[in-house]
């Protein structure tokens, strides 16, 4: 069964201040240096290896990628966080509930950024799940890719629900583990937090 594992990126200055983080970027702190460190270590233990790797252009992400491994990897634009328009950088409490406000995708912040100038959860969603299947059409046995918290909630929303979590959360370096199809259907496997206490 072919594999796709999307990895969130390690904590970052804006995460440990508690700062939307959409486009903009800012480091890795030295907690999220130890979790990417930890998710190898983790990764290597489970004999998981990956014959394609592909990150998000910020540098958070492609920061987490070279700490998870030593492959070269594609930078992809497609696999950018949800664009927060003029809220990128202001205090994450502004981001009200993810009750949708236009009636999108549920369990999200529905279209509450355009009016800020950022994506819409569909806009966003569409733009990242596009990116990963032109990903998989390469066709790759186990494909790992380093994006984001918010697109891939995105993501997980559009095939699955919460309950599917069973009360896991998308913490810093989180895996979402899915089974490809030979169609290029995926599956959801499960979330793995190796890096939850880190």
């Amino acid at each position: 069964m072919r594999k796709l594992y999307i990895i969130r990126h390690g904590q970052t200055l804006f995460n440990e201040r508690k700062l939307a983080q959409g486009w903009c970027d800012s480091p890795l702190t030295e907690r999220g240096i130890n979790q990417a460190k930890h998710v190898k270590s983790h990764l290597q233990d489970q004999n998981i290896q990956f014959d394609e790797v592909y990150s998000s252009t910020s540098e958070r992400c492609c920061d987490t990628t070279e700490l998870l491994t030593n492959l070269p990897y594609t930078r992809k634009k497609g696999l950018k966080e949800w664009n927060f328009g003029i809220l990128e950088g202001e205090p994450e409490d502004l981001q009200r509930s993810r009750k949708p406000w236009s009636g999108t995708v549920e369990f999200s912040h529905g279209d509450y950024f355009k009016r800020f100038d950022g994506e819409s959860d569909v806009e966003a969603q569409s733009r990242f799940n596009d990116t990963i299947h032109e990903i998989l059409d390469e066709g790759h046995e186990n494909t790992l890719c380093v994006a984001h918290g918010g697109v891939m909630w995105l993501y997980f929303l559009k095939r699955n629900h919460p309950n599917d979590l069973k009360g896991e959360t998308f913490g810093n370096c989180c895996i979402l583990e899915y089974d490809v199809k030979d169609n290029n259907e995926v599956k959801f496997a499960r979330l793995i937090n190796p890096a939850q206490n880190v």
